[in-house]
């Protein structure tokens, strides 16, 4: 019980609905990233953005623009699972992603991630406040599964 109020603090729920509406969000975002399209990229992220990359660099807001900036084209994003629980105004997404992209002197961001991020919800819709990721090793499936796509995409 919260004793301003003697009701319980609100309880998490799981909520696909959200998840299926912030992972497609996500999967703007990423595209925003493989398309250089920074301008366009802003309106998913919270002013208070802050970033840590699954080499334990820490980005805010700006830092981020910057780093997406600097990728080669043709930066690749798939988004393999994606699970929302929600609480008010505020969603945590989390789930696992592949990413093959290259900053512009040759950095190799490439990674398998599993991640966590924050989502607000205010009057322009939802934007990630923070998002962490962690680098994985996927099973056979997911591992052939982004070959072949990666294949595809060089064969275009």
């Amino acid at each position: 019980m919260s004793p301003a109020t003697d009701r319980p603090p609100p309880a998490w729920t799981w909520d696909d609905e959200i998840a299926t509406a912030l992972r497609l969000r996500f999967q703007q975002w990423t595209r925003c990233n493989s398309s250089g399209l920074v301008d366009q990229l802003e309106q998913y992220l919270h002013p208070a953005f802050l970033y840590v990359s699954v080499f334990g660099r820490r980005y805010d807001r700006d830092g981020y623009l910057t780093l997406v900036r600097s990728l080669e084209p043709g930066a690749t994003y798939i988004v393999h699972r994606a699970a929302a629980r929600v609480n008010g105004p505020i969603a945590q997404l989390d789930g696992d992603y592949f990413t093959h992209s290259v900053t512009n002197d040759g950095e190799d961001l490439s990674a398998h991630t599993r991640f966590t991020a924050t989502w607000v919800h205010g009057s322009d819709g939802w934007r990630c406040l923070t998002q962490q990721g962690t680098s994985y090793e996927p099973d056979e499936h997911t591992r052939d599964e982004v070959a072949a796509l990666l294949r595809d995409q060089q064969g275009r």
